[in-house]
């Protein structure tokens, strides 16, 4: 699957997206968390289908997976 990357969380990675194989969205994170540096660190929202997910949810790989940092702004 895909994971598009913003800000921050893009700028660690070196890239724009990633493509990441997982059965759940803590594996998921747990994934990402070993290949992006000092992304166990930050405070970020992880989105699914376009909607923030904040509990342990089935994936089966068709989604789109995004990584969101805190934004800020008015």
């Amino acid at each position: 699957m895909k994971v598009f990357l913003f800000g921050m969380i893009a700028e660690k990675a070196g890239a724009a997206s990633l493509e990441a194989t997982a059965t759940s969205t803590a594996a998921l994170k747990r994934q990402l968390e070993t290949r992006i540096p000092d992304l166990d660190k930050l405070s970020y929202a992880l989105a699914v289908d376009r909607v923030i997910v904040n509990d342990d949810r089935a994936l089966n790989g068709t989604e789109e997976i995004a990584l969101l940092p805190p934004f800020a702004g008015g």
